[in-house]
């Protein structure tokens, strides 16, 4: 059987679904023996492919959403003739042979917790792929245990039939020491001297309005020298100059924008703190690649969080702007507590390895082809 990866999620300037599509299943593809074909959008970046791999681009821009869902949800499934289809969360075709095996690959679960930021089209449109997911998909796979438990409770899927295959980080993300690398960034992004890092796209569970109000906070409680960098593209659901109106401290507070692959690291190097207080993460890469890069890192104590930064990072009740502001005067004024979160971040990060995790997809795949062989 042939492999068919679902990769119409994977744009420019990706983050979340986008990373994990081009880590995860080209690091299988460099794993495994089998024909794989990536079916994406014409204009999205390249994926290291194994041997076997091969880009199938189609004639439609990841912008021509229209187009993207109608091949997603219509066409595809003719391409699935006798093989494995892996996809993300529900992006599954309504048509499918007999012969195709469903691997969905679940990231979250906010459809359902956290409905209310997002538009009521996509709810029902979401809700209705998963009622037929979970009654075609052979099995299911998870990117951490907390979206495993989400799926029991939420789905009804039982527990045995989802298989945990986390996410990693990139081994692109080391601490950047050179000097000349790091002001080369801060000149490019026009970054301040010292910072308070944020990294993600603006949308109502990345929680921005409640970290600008602890920050904002903080700066009033303490004469801190640190200002907050909040680095990602523009989401749905947010205003700015709404999130802005009540900061007295705005100057501090700066938006540089999408930040390019390649000088993450030295932006994650550069900041005294890494913050990510979100309200709902199935996974929390960011967490993972600031670890990797020597910050110290402050994150919410609630959804995969805790389990994806484990001793490396202090918690705080994302919904408290005052519990949000504690964690970040704690780490900021307690320089042993930072050097000490640094060394156990390392630590944590080896953990997760996405070739680790390409194997254990492998696994998997191999298992259940075999079973759909021996029928």
């Amino acid at each position: 059987m042939k492999i068919v990866i679902n990769a119409l999620q994977y744009k420019q300037n990706s983050s979340g679904i986008g990373v994990m599509i081009r880590e995860l299943f080209g690091a299988y593809s460099r794993t495994g023996n089998r024909q794989c074909q990536v079916y994406m959008p014409k204009d999205a970046p390249e994926i290291a492919l194994g041997q076997a791999g091969e880009e199938v681009r189609l004639s439609f821009a990841y912008a021509q959403s229209l187009r993207r869902m109608f091949f997603q949800s219509m066409l595809l499934g003719r391409h699935c003739e006798n093989a494995v289809l892996l996809t993300t969360d529900s992006k599954i075709p309504f048509i499918l042979p007999k012969s195709c095996v469903v691997l969905p690959v679940i990231t979250d679960l906010a459809v359902y917790r956290l409905r209310e930021t997002y538009k009521l089209s996509r709810v029902l449109w979401w809700r209705l792929q998963y009622r037929y997911l979970c009654r075609r998909a052979n099995r299911f796979l998870a990117i951490s245990e907390f979206t495993k438990r989400e799926m029991v409770e939420l789905l009804d899927i039982p527990a045995d039939k989802i298989e945990v295959v986390p996410c990693a980080c990139g081994r692109h993300f080391q601490p950047v020491l050179d000097k000349e690398e790091l002001a080369a960034v801060r000149r490019k992004y026009d970054l301040p001297e010292r910072f308070v890092l944020f990294v993600g796209n603006f949308n109502p569970r990345k929680n921005l309005e409640r970290l600008m109000r602890a920050f904002d906070l903080l700066k009033e409680e303490r004469a801190l020298p640190q200002c907050l960098v909040i680095a990602g593209e523009q989401g749905w659901k947010f205003d700015k100059a709404r999130a802005l109106s009540g900061i007295k401290n705005q100057t501090e507070i700066h938006f540089c924008g999408f930040v390019a692959d390649g000088d993450m690291p030295a932006l994650y190097s550069a900041a005294d703190l890494f913050v990510f207080p979100t309200l709902y993460e199935g996974f929390g890469i960011p967490v993972l690649e600031a670890q990797s890069c020597g910050a110290p890192v402050l994150t919410s104590d609630c959804s995969s969080l805790p389990e994806v930064g484990g001793a490396g990072a202090v918690y705080v009740d994302s919904l408290s702007v005052q519990s949000i502001a504690g964690g970040m005067r704690q780490i900021l004024e307690d320089k042993q507590l930072a050097e000490k979160l640094v060394e156990l971040g390392y630590e944590n990060v080896r953990r997760f390895s996405w070739k680790k995790s390409a194997e254990r997809l492998n696994e998997i795949i191999e298992r259940e082809i075999a079973k759909k062989e021996s029928v």
